[in-house]
């Protein structure tokens, strides 16, 4: 079973591979359980400084796992299953390390918001993003409602949500659903830790809590400042903070170490 998942540390970028051909990556149960599993561990994980999230075998995540939908499903599983998806996206969205998802082939349902829920979105020509949820009689799920609009605004994904219209990578940068588009798909993951890496030369706490501060929200000028003061002042005590200082008068590079 964790085949499901390939786990490849490049330095402090964690590369993690959705890794089912025989249904382009889909979320079944099993691969939901282990997915979880990694990317609460790499939070949790002093070495890892940023995560790269791909699909195997020329495509991202195709959504949910159809076969598994035949059965009829009781209420109690059914909401077993969306909570093993939400503990995928709150580690996304919410935990210490920033996400980067490289994009190839379909990113469908939930394998749109996974992608929508990455701090950023490096797609090849082949990417294409869908909102499949009205075909099959359901809303979107693991935070789509939420990512979409913050993405490209409530029009625009009320559009995709309403009309299940599948987005070409080019559009998709249009909308700004895709942050950066590579030419060549070969490059593809190589540009996705590349980018990785540049978020791994920063204060690890500093960006923890930026990521803290966008999960949680600021619609306010008053929340802002707030935060600010919650959390600056201790910032102005850590040896990142010390060391960030020094490395600047010194002329050199600083050497962050997440305290």
């Amino acid at each position: 079973m964790n085949d499901l998942v390939l786990l490849d540390m490049q330095g402090a970028v964690a590369v993690v591979t959705l890794n089912n051909a025989k249904t382009r990556n889909a979320l079944s149960r099993d691969l939901l359980t282990v997915l979880a599993d990694q990317l609460e561990s790499l939070n949790e994980d002093a070495e890892c400084r940023a995560i790269v999230l791909r699909g195997a075998n020329g495509h991202f995540c195709s959504g949910g796992d159809v076969s598994g939908m035949s059965a009829e499903r009781p209420l109690p599983v059914g909401r077993g299953r969306m909570a093993l998806g939400h503990r995928v996206v709150r580690a996304m969205v919410s935990g210490n390390k920033p996400v980067i998802a490289a994009v190839e082939g379909y990113a469908a349902g939930a394998g749109f918001s996974l992608a929508a829920a990455a701090d950023y979105v490096v797609a090849a020509p082949t990417a294409k993003f869908v909102s499949s949820f009205a075909k099959v009689g359901l809303v979107p799920d693991l935070g789509l409602l939420w990512s979409l609009p913050q993405r490209i605004g409530m029009a625009q994904a009320r559009r995709l949500f309403f009309s299940a219209a599948v987005v070409d990578a080019e559009e998709g940068v249009r909308l700004g659903i895709v942050d950066s588009l590579v030419d060549d798909p070969d490059a593809l993951l190589s540009r996705a830790v590349e980018l990785a890496q540049a978020f791994t030369a920063h204060a690890p706490l500093s960006v923890a809590l930026v990521r803290s501060a966008l999960a949680r929200g600021i619609n306010t000028l008053d929340e802002a400042l707030g935060y600010e003061l919650d959390n600056q002042a201790a910032l102005y005590l850590t040896k990142d903070h010390r060391e960030a200082v020094s490395a600047f008068m010194e002329k050199r590079p600083a050497v962050f170490q997440g305290v």
